[in-house]
């Protein structure tokens, strides 16, 4: 796996997120600029999708509960209206690319998993959203502590 620049990675807090509380409910959408390499992960109650460019590629993800389990649910959207570019080639990026953004918001949210360290054994599955049945799928990146950036 690649290794993320620690001094690449920018966070914002929004709505009532504070870096150590509350983790339910919290939304982690995930971009980048092509020109610095820098990656900008934006926590709040809701997405931010004034951050979202007509490339489509952020990360969007959430804590979630199912069947009692804690999870980290995330998606990535292959096509659609407006999206530029082969639904196949997006998806083998992305596939590729999703390991930097699990990095970015484990980085971008250190305060929190030191604080609350059983966080990083929580399991991350990724949607990829498509219109197509072959690309449509989820996969499981491992435990977000995998994704910690060793100082």
């Amino acid at each position: 796996m690649k290794m993320l620049n620690p001094q690449k990675v920018f966070v914002q807090y929004r709505d009532v997120i504070k870096p150590y509380e509350p983790f339910i409910g919290r939304k982690y959408t995930v971009v980048h600029s092509d020109i610095t390499g820098e990656l900008f992960v934006i926590i709040g109650n809701t997405y931010a999708d004034n951050m979202i460019t007509s490339l489509r590629d952020e990360v969007k993800v959430s804590w979630e509960i199912n069947k009692s389990e804690l999870m980290l649910i995330g998606s990535v959207t292959l096509d659609g209206d407006g999206i530029i570019g082969d639904a196949g080639i997006r998806s083998k990026i992305f596939y590729n690319e999703i390991p930097i953004a699990l990095q970015a918001l484990r980085q971008a949210d250190r305060f929190l998993f030191e604080k609350q360290y059983s966080l990083d054994r929580v399991p991350v599955y990724i949607q990829f959203i498509s219109s197509n049945p072959e690309l449509h799928k989820m996969y499981y990146y491992g435990l977000i502590g995998d994704y910690q950036i060793k100082e």
